[in-house]
């Protein structure tokens, strides 16, 4: 019997259960690509087959889904305080940008006539990964600089931005964070995220749609031929299209 090929296989079948669960949203921009490559995101919604995760990034996928699901079995058990609503893997939409996703936590507390909406995203990330964001250089680095607004970030805005058009609440008090989660250590971080991304990040897709309902040829684009191909350099390095992409 062997462990490493029985767990692989269970993975396998994990992933084509969802890709099935989601089918209904082939055609969907993903909430959770916000921030990415435009020609990437084009590929996607037109059923371009990507190239599959290789065996161990599934594994560390999957990782991050236990402790997902671990931390959301936590909240649901919790008692919420008075006046506030939980809502836990909910489904958002905003149909005039083409986009759907699944919030991780999002608590929403009424006190008389104010509302509050508190959205937070979990991520697991490496030691490497975590020096880079908490340890002493990047804190140095951090004093009086702008504040960062990255493709998670963009991720937790845009679950906000669904939960406001659904909620009807515009005008009120958002707080966006991001939850990272060491793998190493089991240490954990909250950190806020700038309300200007909620703008960033409806640029973002509005920006997306036009790029896609303007260009005729996006096919045709090669790697850096134009604004958004792709966002970030080192994206390329780890796309799932890449090898069609610069086939072009």
């Amino acid at each position: 019997m062997n462990l490493e090929t029985i767990y692989d296989d269970y993975l396998e079948r994990l992933q084509e259960e969802r890709k099935e669960k989601y089918k209904e949203y082939e055609e969907w921009f993903s909430g959770s690509s916000a921030g990415s490559c435009y020609k990437k995101q084009w590929y996607k919604v037109n059923g371009f087959e990507p190239e599959p995760f290789d065996l161990r990034t599934k594994r560390l996928l999957r990782l991050g889904t236990i402790v997902h699901k671990d931390i959301e079995n936590a909240i649901s058990e919790a008692e919420p305080a008075k006046g506030v609503t939980v809502y836990l893997e909910h489904e958002i939409k905003l149909p005039e940008l083409n986009v759907v996703g699944h919030l991780d936590h999002c608590l929403v507390r009424k006190d008389g006539d104010t509302v509050e909406l508190y959205i937070s995203d979990l991520k697991t990330i490496a030691s490497y990964s975590w020096t880079l964001k908490f340890g002493r250089e990047a804190k140095k680095k951090s004093i009086n600089s702008t504040p960062y607004i990255g493709h998670y970030e963009l991720q937790v805005a845009t679950y906000a931005l669904g939960m406001i058009r659904e909620l009807s609440l515009e005008n009120m008090d958002v707080s966006l964070n991001i939850v990272y989660y060491n793998k190493n250590d089991s240490k954990l971080k909250t950190v806020n995220i700038p309300v200007e991304a909620l703008d960033a990040a409806s640029a973002y897709w509005g920006d997306l749609n036009n790029f896609i309902d303007e260009d005729g040829n996006i096919e045709g684009i090669p790697p850096n031929g134009a604004i958004g191909v792709p966002m970030q350099e080192w994206e390329c390095r780890y796309c799932q299209y890449s090898k069609i992409c610069k086939g072009v």
